[in-house]
């Protein structure tokens, strides 16, 4: 456990750290000779630069001089009382072990006598909330919010040390740590509020919406051996927060690298989108039983470093992917905004399955390739159709026959009641006529006051076939000749709108499968595009990947629809 540090009180020995005055080794007035590695240039100042702060996901980017991360002087902190190194190696996980030595805003003074010491950490800060009448808090969220809280001041202070000085602004005090976690207990448990990744856990909002989260840990796999001897490489598992809350998240390739190289570490904030959930137990959870069960699933191709004051939680506007940023292996791509280049013709591919369940295709084919094998289908399946429909006509006809024979023997006398019926003999009777050679003899033997029951029973199961025989004709006209897999498709050579800080050497082939399904305008031909339309298409992913080129003047890169893919018709000139 580390907490605030305690100042000396009166009467306790301090040690000096002062070091022993310098004496020069040279005679008074003689100085060693300088040779010219030695002579340091003379520098003439430079006015400070303004700096250019990155620009957030929705807002412009803006000129500010003092919108930068700092790293403060670690005299800063020991002026105001504070640790550096305790401060810099904050993080939630050792969080809940650190507590403060008092409830003032300012550590006591040098000189003065202390007599007890009262730790103050999240069990305090869970009684003091109770006898203030918060009673919707529990422990363990007071510790997930004791964790998050302490990690965001122990920030703000190295970010504004200056601030530490006045107790109006101090903010690294037990005051300031109660004040933040009755702010969230008002605004989440009192007034109903729920963070990004607590209505994710609860399946209230899709994960997939866009939202800027923070690392705030990095766990590692077990180097596992294989069968050949050799072992794998660990694998990193994220942990994100919204400010609020945690979860897990895995990650992929592409950011598995960024994690090995240190791009992506904790404190550094992810813009993500196109996230997926994966739940074990696949029911809703509240948020603070979800961390051993609930994982996000992050792509790389939809993720990027957000700034580092960009704001946490749900995000208004898409994050549009780039060319240059997407790999072959980062997964789907959440959005893109780009403008066609060229276009080539519409083609089809169909789609083979033989009797061993082995699948293949054919093609591609042309529209007027495609329009005359399909054709040729269309005859074929006419034909066969057609003689079911008379092997059909001919079996009903014969039983038309067997039951005006029955009817004939039984004679005008047949007049059963209401509650008269057939006999179970009769039942049985009708699968014996399936046989026409054998139906005649069957006949013969009904007797005649037997024959009119027959012969209803014979009219009835006619009425049932004549009723399901389109469905059982369908069957087995499929299992004939086969209803065919084709599938549309549109090439289109595309790049991006718009670049912000590398230029756009990348185009792509975007593959739009089932293009002819595609109409953006009212009465507008099915599948048509022009150069120069630009659109924004979300859910795409990457093809052909042995066949992707690197980030130089002219390479290609090649992506591909799916079934979610959207498409949205811009204007040219639309930002």
């Amino acid at each position: 456990m580390f907490t605030t540090p305690i100042q000396p009180g009166a009467g306790t020995p301090v040690r000096r750290h002062t070091p022993a005055p310098f004496k020069t080794p040279f005679k008074a007035g003689v100085r060693p000779p300088q040779t010219s590695s030695q002579v340091t240039p003379k520098i003439t100042p430079q006015p400070l630069a303004r700096i250019k702060a990155v620009a957030g996901p929705s807002s412009p980017a803006v000129s500010t001089p003092i919108k930068v991360p700092q790293t403060p002087a670690k005299s800063s902190f020991f002026n105001l009382g504070n640790d550096p190194t305790e401060l810099s190696a904050m993080t939630p996980t050792l969080a809940p072990f650190y507590t403060f030595h008092t409830s003032s805003d300012t550590p006591a003074l040098l000189g003065t006598q202390t007599t007890q010491i009262t730790r103050l950490g999240p069990s305090a800060a869970f009684d003091q909330l109770i006898e203030r009448g918060c009673t919707f808090a529990t422990k363990p969220w007071v510790e997930n919010h004791w964790c998050l809280i302490l990690w965001k001041l122990a920030g703000m202070v190295a970010l504004e040390p200056e601030k530490e000085g006045d107790p109006a602004t101090k903010r690294w005090c037990w005051k300031e740590v109660m004040r933040q976690l009755l702010y969230r207990y008002e605004r989440e448990l009192n007034g109903g509020s729920r963070p990004p990744l607590r209505l994710i856990a609860t399946q209230d909002a899709p994960a997939s919406c866009p939202m800027v989260l923070c690392v705030s840990n990095i766990t590692w796999s077990e180097a596992a051996a294989q069968e050949d001897g050799t072992t794998t490489e660990p694998c990193p598992e994220l942990e994100v927060t919204d400010g609020w809350y945690r979860l897990r998240a895995r990650v992929d390739e592409p950011l598995a690298r960024a994690i090995r190289a240190g791009t992506i570490r904790v404190g550094r904030k992810l813009a993500v989108a196109g996230a997926r959930v994966s739940n074990q137990r696949k029911d809703p959870m509240e948020i603070l039983e979800a961390y051993n069960s609930v994982q996000l699933v992050l792509s790389g191709n939809s993720s990027h470093l957000a700034p580092w004051h960009a704001k946490l939680g749900f995000q208004r506007g898409p994050f549009v992917s780039t060319l240059n940023s997407l790999t072959h292996d980062g997964g789907v791509v959440s959005v893109m905004d780009v403008v066609v280049i060229k276009m080539y013709p519409i083609a089809y591919l169909e789609f083979l399955e033989n009797e061993a369940g082995e699948k293949s295709r054919e093609g591609p084919r042309t529209e007027s390739q495609e329009a005359a094998i399909m054709e040729k289908w269309k005859r074929r399946r006419e034909v066969e159709a057609s003689k079911l429909r008379e092997e059909l006509e001919k079996r009903l006809s014969r039983y038309e026959s067997y039951a005006e024979r029955m009817e004939h023997k039984a004679g005008p006398h047949f007049r059963p009641g209401e509650d008269d019926g057939p006999s179970d003999r009769v039942e049985n009777l009708y699968d014996a006529l399936e046989d026409p050679a054998a139906a005649s003899a069957t006949l013969s033997t009904v007797r005649a006051s037997d024959a009119g029951w027959f012969a209803r029973v014979i009219r009835e199961r006619i009425g049932k076939e004549r009723e399901a025989a389109t469905d059982e004709m369908e069957r087995e006209l499929d299992s004939i000749c086969p209803p065919r897999n084709v599938r549309n498709f549109r090439v289109l050579e595309v790049q991006d709108t718009c670049t912000r800080r590398r230029p756009a050497n990348r185009t792509a082939q975007l593959t739009a499968w089932d293009v002819l399904k595609l109409t953006f305008s009212e009465g507008g031909e099915a599948g048509s595009f022009q150069v120069g339309q630009r659109f924004q298409v979300a859910n795409l992913i990457p093809c052909q990947r042995s066949a992707w080129m690197d980030r130089e003047s002219g390479s290609m890169v090649y992506l591909s629809t799916r079934n979610d893919t959207r498409w949205r018709k811009l204007k040219a000139t639309q930002q």
